[in-house]
């Protein structure tokens, strides 16, 4: 009897940790998503730190950058 007790007890004790394991390294993976950006000019999505930055707007060349400089 005291077995089983034992064998239960381990397994709820496995089961919990595991699920907290689970749950710190899902919240380490959202952590590490990078954030994406549209080029003004084309709509291409990229992430932000490839993209060239100019006003708050976002580009994914310096020719779409420039052309839309001359649209304005």
């Amino acid at each position: 009897m005291r077995i089983l007790l034992l064998l239960a007890i381990g397994l709820l004790l496995f089961i919990i940790f595991r699920n907290l394991y689970r749950q710190i390294k899902n919240e380490r993976q959202i952590e590490q998503t990078e954030k994406m950006v549209r080029c003004e000019q084309c709509g291409l999505h990229l992430l932000e730190q490839e993209a060239i930055q100019k006003n708050q707007h976002y580009f994914c060349t310096t020719e779409h950058l420039e052309a839309y400089q001359h649209q304005k």
